[in-house]
């Protein structure tokens, strides 16, 4: 038994943990770091140095310009015509201002009267004109035929007479005389309107463009 207990005994074994070694000094001291502060510089200008290049100010307050003597003297006439005059019209009676208003109009009135004469004279409208004017394409024979109306107008309050009216054809651009109308009736009575209607002979191609106009005593037919 003692011997078991003794072997028992023996074979018990302490655990410890090892002893913590000392950390030499420079290792535990912390390096504290230090604290940085911005620099502010400031530049220091020496009294006696110049400027290379001079600086001008031009937003000085300038003085204000005095009126001068005749500008003043012109401003105090003319105030003291303006109550001089309002000073009359206040005391004047009401026969004395129709007399004086009537006067400032008078000229306004003469001056628009008189301005008809100098504008250029506008032409009259001719008493004779052409209008309604009509063309059409027709077969006739078996032949094309260009047949041309219209109509004669007196527009004036007196007896017209009628001239021969000309009747030309606008084909590819050149314009060549086609036909004389002459009038049945010489005379037209005013206010009146009078047809008149012509055939032309069509030799193919498009419808051409008529132009009619009232022809001259020496003109003949083409």
């Amino acid at each position: 038994m003692n011997a078991f207990r003794s072997n028992g005994a023996a074979s018990r074994m302490d655990f410890l943990p090892p002893e913590r070694r000392g950390r030499p000094a420079s290792a535990r001291a912390v390096t504290k770091r230090s604290d940085i502060v911005d620099a502010e510089f400031e530049t220091v200008v020496s009294p006696g140095r110049r400027h290379v290049y001079p600086v001008f100010n031009d937003n000085r307050a300038r003085p204000a310009a005095e009126p001068s003597g005749s500008a003043r003297s012109v401003a105090s006439v003319c105030g003291w015509a303006v109550n001089h005059v309002e000073r009359l019209l206040q005391t004047a009676s009401p026969k004395a201002f129709a007399v004086l208003v009537t006067c400032l109009c008078a000229p306004v009135f003469v001056l628009f009267a008189s301005l008809p004469q100098y504008q250029p004279a506008i032409p009259p409208a001719p008493a004779l004109s052409i209008s309604d004017v009509t063309t059409s394409l027709n077969d006739a024979n078996g032949m094309k035929i260009l047949s041309v109306y219209g109509a004669v107008e007196n527009h004036s309050d007196a007896p017209k007479a009628v001239p021969a009216i000309l009747v030309d054809v606008i084909a590819n651009g050149h314009r060549r005389p086609a036909t004389r109308i002459d009038a049945s009736e010489t005379v037209l009575a005013p206010g009146e309107s009078r047809p008149f209607s012509t055939r032309l002979l069509h030799t193919g191609g498009k419808l051409p463009g008529v132009a009619v106009s009232f022809g001259q005593p020496g003109d003949s037919a083409p």
